[in-house]
């Protein structure tokens, strides 16, 4: 049963009849531990299969090129991360490190904009789960099960293990991230081995190759960008790992190092499986990997591919619905959103955020489902997210550079704290020109309005929370100690 702080006071000022919020689990898992839910997060096999077609439709040939770009701007990303982490471990992530770069208002709007990005994670893979688990059953067993019986399926199974607590979710992530990184590294050394259809080349990494130019290599990079999204969970997880300063930036450099590697590796696979003479059957296949795997495999194993993307996105909704549900759990504690969402049971598992996350799951899920078609769906959804947090980034390198000179300036380090959080913050803007040049088609185009559309809702609320409830603001972007569950003393909150 739910179960409360046994101090509720340390919660801060709260609302008379509110619930008051409990605490996460403090030293529940180590660098590892983080380090496999980012990587589960980024959901490899999902990414590969769902992403690499959406790319190549306008980078082509280049893919693995845009890839290579997206990781060296997540390389920035991680340092940027591993630096705030160091002094602010905070579930509250994005949220509590604008909070103290920039002031509360920023920080709301940030937090605010994270809730919606990282909201969007669970309907999207959910409903692509279904969609693709629909036609695996159909192919492979001629099961006509209706995508939506798959997908309530999984999010039920999904709310029972994550309620569980982290370390749960860290056993499931594992296995299930072990299993696919297997299949996809056998699959890539196969095509890269035996040459593709036109042998190997580095041609796939001249930006000449670009299908639309510098706007293809952009868009390329953004789905580059959504492939990686969720190696920056692991700074969602400070207040239940050990030593979190120095366990979380471990995990970062590592789930984004390893992951990356392999998907440059397979963005090349993929290009040179169909080669230069072939890019516009690249560029117009929805399923290349399923070609690839067909022509390099055998249409006889072609089903250990698909059933190693159902594992992958299980893994992947697991993972990233956790880091979804601890900024809902932040938020609830600050009072921001109600305080019931911050209710934790006897494990110190935020249940009250995950019930909340799964009925969200589940009405954007099939409303969006029925609307686009559960892959368009993956799709519309994708496209949130990636902006929203590629907007999150640049806000966050641009954050690290002035709480570092503001408030640790005997630690600034000119490199670190200047040069790559700027240098990243300019590459982050080819992904955007990418994705709003040329015009989209519908209603991809309505992407970026959307977001500014509830960009501009959350700085109207942040004003009437300021002048209503001006002792929720005054009490924004506390760092807790994980091992207390009690606001820092040493990071106070920004003002």
């Amino acid at each position: 049963m739910p179960t409360t702080s046994p101090t509720p006071t340390s919660t801060g000022p709260s609302d008379a009849g509110s619930q008051p919020a409990g605490r996460l689990r403090g030293n529940a898992i180590g660098a590892i531990g983080a380090a496999v839910i980012s990587m589960a997060f980024m959901g490899p096999a999902t990414s590969i299969a769902f992403n690499t077609p959406a790319a190549a439709a306008k980078i082509g040939y280049a893919l693995p090129l845009g890839i290579l770009l997206a990781l060296l701007a997540c390389l920035i990303m991680a340092s940027t991360i591993g630096a705030f982490s160091s002094k602010l471990p905070s579930a509250g992530f994005a949220y509590t490190f604008t909070t103290h770069a920039f002031g509360k208002g920023a920080g709301f709007v940030s937090g605010w904009l994270l809730a919606l990005a990282y909201g969007a994670v669970g309907p999207m893979i959910v409903s692509a789960m279904g969609g693709f688990g629909h036609q695996f059953l159909a192919d492979t067993f001629d099961w006509n099960v209706p995508w939506w019986v798959i997908s309530a399926v999984i999010l039920v199974v999904l709310w029972w293990i994550g309620s569980r607590g982290i370390s749960h979710s860290v056993k499931a992530a594992l296995i299930f991230l072990v299993l696919e990184l297997v299949v996809i590294l056998a699959l890539v050394f196969t095509v890269v081995g035996t040459g593709g259809s036109e042998g190997n080349t580095l041609a796939p990494f001249n930006p000449a190759n670009s299908l639309g130019g510098v706007s293809g290599i952009g868009f390329g990079m953004l789905w580059g960008i959504l492939m990686f999204v969720g190696f920056e969970s692991a700074g969602t997880l400070g207040e239940e790992t050990r030593n979190p300063r120095r366990s979380v930036p471990i995990a970062l450099f590592t789930a984004v190092v390893m992951v990356g590697l392999i998907y440059v590796a397979s963005g090349y696979a993929a290009a040179i499986g169909f080669g230069a003479g072939h890019v516009g059957d690249l560029a117009a296949d929805s399923s290349p990997w399923t070609t690839l795997s067909n022509n390099n495999w055998g249409k006889n194993l072609g089903w250990v591919f698909a059933l190693t993307v159902l594992n992958s996105q299980f893994a992947n909704v697991l993972s990233g619905s956790n880091g979804a549900v601890r900024i809902v759990f932040a938020l609830g504690r600050e009072g921001i959103l109600p305080r019931r969402l911050a209710v934790t049971d006897e494990r110190n598992s935020p249940v009250g955020a995950w019930g909340a996350y799964a009925i969200l799951t589940a009405v954007v899920t099939f409303g969006l489902g029925v609307t686009l078609g559960p892959l368009g769906a993956y799709n519309f959804l994708g496209s949130i997210l990636g902006l929203g947090i590629i907007v999150l980034y640049i806000a966050m390198n641009v954050g690290l550079v002035a709480y570092f000179w503001r408030r640790h300036r005997d630690e600034w380090s000119v490199l670190r704290h200047g040069v790559l959080p700027v240098a990243g913050s300019l590459l982050m803007l080819l992904p955007i020109y990418g994705q709003l040049w040329p015009l989209p088609d519908w209603p991809y185009r309505i992407v970026p309005y959307l977001i500014l559309a509830w960009v501009v809702a959350g700085a109207v609320y942040f004003r009437v929370l300021a002048r209503r409830r001006p002792q929720l603001v005054d009490a924004m972007g506390r760092v807790w100690e994980p091992a207390t569950g009690e606001p820092s003393a040493t990071e106070p909150a920004a003002r």
